[in-house]
């Protein structure tokens, strides 16, 4: 199986060889530089998919794996696997931090209760009903505070975090349009909440199901949240 999926920068020539004498009915593509096998590509393809699907810009080893596997006959054996790469996860912040990371603030602020229904409207057209029914919680709790970033009035971008007991503070969900991303707004959401939390008396800052995990790595010291049994 890990040649069937071989990625190589070898030589063509010798690798179609090497393959061909592995599986005479292989098919490989020569894709930006790289050589791929047909089911590779395809399963490349199928993680392009997922990513899109669920308005993700960059496409990770996780969507990649759910095709490989999920094109696999004996798929029950893999169902573990595929349920620990293939989700999202937890991830934790231990306060306070000693420096936050500095950052070019991008107009991020508080909500206003006149703000609800465009912040409702937003979230719902660019990220689905889910997500913005829990934002709808968020901004009607008194322990829930929803931020917003702004562009010459537009708006871009938006976080909830939900201040708990026992010294926790749980973030989520965080979302900026499509057009937007890669442009400081999203690093500019998560820094502004902990800098709100960070001189307080919070232990636990908990990114919730962290879907692009790289994104969170580039800014803070992260390890991954094991949640309590029972």
């Amino acid at each position: 199986m890990v040649n069937h999926y071989l990625l190589q920068t070898n030589a063509e020539a010798a690798l179609i060889d090497s393959m061909n004498k592995l599986d005479k009915g292989l098919k490989v593509t020569l894709y930006k530089g790289h050589l791929l096998s047909d089911n590779l590509y395809k399963a490349i393809e199928f993680g392009v998919s997922r990513a899109k699907k669920f308005n993700q810009v960059v496409t990770t080893e996780a969507h990649v794996l759910e095709g490989i596997l999920s094109s696999l006959s004996d798929k029950e054996s893999w169902q573990d696997i595929l349920q620990l790469v293939s989700t999202t996860h937890d991830l934790l912040v231990t306060l306070p931090l000693p420096t936050l990371p500095s950052y070019l603030p991008k107009h991020a602020e508080a909500a206003s209760v006149f703000e609800k229904k465009e912040i409702l409207d937003f979230v719902k057209e660019h990220f689905g009903l889910r997500w913005t029914e829990q934002v709808q919680k968020m901004l009607i709790e008194n322990n829930g505070v929803v931020l917003i970033v702004r562009e010459n009035s537009r708006l871009i971008g938006f976080c909830c975090y939900q201040k708990q007991n026992a010294g926790r503070v749980v973030f989520g969900p965080m979302g900026v349009r499509k057009d937007c991303r890669n442009s400081g707004y999203g690093r500019s959401l998560v820094l502004s909440a902990l800098h709100d939390v960070n001189e307080q008396s919070f232990r636990e800052f908990i990114i919730s199901e962290a879907g692009p995990i790289e994104f969170y790595e580039r800014i803070l010291p992260l390890k991954l949240h094991t949640k309590e049994k029972g």
